[in-house]
């Protein structure tokens, strides 16, 4: 028998009608508010005549009128799929022509390109409009969301709203919220770290912060945001500036996750007594899987608890292995959606860890990313971890470079802290004293001005592209 569930909001309307549900621009909806304005646009889709079960893409910056939109879908049996608002017209339309999606929802103000679909109009129409409490089911499919593609092309994956729910409910679980917290939304919608906020925030009665005018500390300071999900990348600059750090101070939660923290970036956010947890997730899992407790002095390589309603296990080759009610329904190609799990119900992630004795885990690595030089294994990682070791390198990438003699050697790419000055006869000092002669990369090079991110990653393949090209415009750490 299929399970439903009320949709949290028009709970929250009822329990928590006068409480905050979206903060922006220093502007308060309530959750009464909220839920009818959802109303009202549930109305507008119905005349334009979309049906349930049908693909809507959504593109759209981080606006009270796109989640009001997101619940709008979800109401009518629509299937949301996020796209990236950083995609140019050919991806956009590479992407809708992929998952068979004809319709498009975006704001006026954003040019959908000429791709088989139509263009609904402003996503915020105004009104009172009301209609019954909506009951989703568990199996009902809600998302369509886009992996970063670090490596290879983005896929799709399609989420239930099962998958979205028991994600939060772990969430909630290890990191308590409540009605009067503030969770600020730092990161996109169609990533589903941002994504998952919103269902945190809702099934806990708090408000979502949208910062769309403001930048990080303001939303902080003026919108008394309680939590935040942030990437290393955003941590650092943040705690580049003492604006940063003394707004850091006032957060209960400092969730950091999307792609490994280096060690020195921990110690920094510890020095400052932050409330930072490590967050171990994915996609295909619906954002958290593991999340390591409140960091402290000795928590430099951190492990993460394993999350209710989730289940882990190692392969016999390190590969973590995810399975659970958060894991996804798989990945759509037209209008088939194949699993890409073992008869076991197991999904592979390509990422490497361990299980400690105490049920912690923590990641080690990619499998993809591991090379072979001259016979040898090498995990870039493992490497990246050491450089980051010294205080001075505030991040680093490895990455594989074709040789004539040993087939690849690894090549380094570091950024160090503003002022310091760091030489290529320190870091091979420090790494010998960690590292067998094998595993020292040849070239170390400062970090280019031009890296690009995938997503909110580093694109690892465009910096091997780089090294690999020996262009001039690589500086050598000397």
């Amino acid at each position: 028998m299929t399970r439903l569930m009320e949709c949290p909001l028009s709970q929250n309307a009822r329990t928590f009608g006068d409480h905050p549900a979206i903060i922006c621009n220093n502007q308060i909806t309530t959750y009464r508010q909220f839920e009818d304005e959802v109303c009202s646009v549930v109305k507008r889709i119905k005349d334009f005549g979309v049906k349930p079960s049908e693909r809507v893409a959504l593109i759209g910056p981080n606006t009270l009128e796109y989640i009001i939109a997101l619940f709008a879908l979800w109401r009518q049996g629509v299937v949301a799929c996020l796209l990236s608002t950083r995609l140019p017209e050919e991806g956009v339309r590479s992407c809708l022509q992929n998952i068979s999606c004809v319709r498009t929802l975006a704001p006026e103000e954003i040019s959908v390109p000429a791709v088989p679909a139509r263009t609904l109009g402003k996503i915020h129409v105004p009104g009172n409009e009301q209609n019954d409490s909506p009951l989703y089911a568990f199996d009902q499919e809600m998302t369509i969301m886009f992996t970063s593609g670090s490596s290879g092309e983005p896929k799709a994956a399609v989420h239930t709203f099962g998958n979205h729910y028991y994600s939060a409910k772990g969430s909630n679980e290890h990191l308590a919220v409540g009605p009067t917290d503030r969770w600020l939304l730092s990161l996109p919608l169609y990533h589903v770290g941002g994504l998952g906020v919103v269902f945190r925030a809702f099934l806990a009665g708090a408000a979502v912060v949208i910062c769309e005018s403001k930048d990080i500390i303001e939303a902080i300071l003026e919108d008394h945001a309680t939590h935040i999900s942030l990437v290393p990348a955003q941590l650092y600059r943040l705690l580049e500036t003492v604006e940063g750090v003394e707004a850091l101070k006032k957060l209960k939660v400092i969730l950091l996750g999307g792609s490994v923290a280096v060690e020195s970036l921990l110690r920094r956010a510890v020095s400052h007594h932050l409330a930072v947890y490590v967050t171990y997730g994915l996609t295909e899992m619906s954002s958290q899987v593991a999340t390591s407790r409140c960091l402290r002095r000795e928590d430099f390589l951190p492990q993460a608890r394993i999350l209710n309603d989730r289940e882990v296990r190692i392969a016999p080759d390190g590969e973590v292995m995810v399975r659970g009610k958060t894991l996804f329904k798989g990945y759509v190609s037209g209008k088939w959606i194949d699993p890409s799990v073992d008869q076991n119900g197991w999904f592979s992630t390509g990422d490497l860890g361990r299980l400690h004795a105490d049920g912690t885990l923590s990641i080690t690595g990619r499998k993809d990313q591991m090379f072979i030089s001259g016979g040898e294994n090498i995990q870039p990682e493992e490497i990246e971890r050491c450089l980051c070791q010294m205080e001075s390198i505030t991040q680093a990438v490895v990455v594989p470079v074709a040789h004539a003699e040993f087939g690849c050697r690894p090549v380094a790419f570091v950024s160090s802290t503003d002022g310091a000055r760091i030489t290529r006869a320190e870091i091979l000092d420090h790494l010998r004293h960690h590292l067998p002669k094998f595993k020292i990369p040849d070239p170390i090079y400062h970090w280019p001005k031009d890296v690009q991110e995938i997503g909110i990653k580093v694109d690892r393949r465009y910096l091997a592209q780089l090294a690999g090209q020996n262009t001039t415009d690589l500086i050598s750490v000397n």
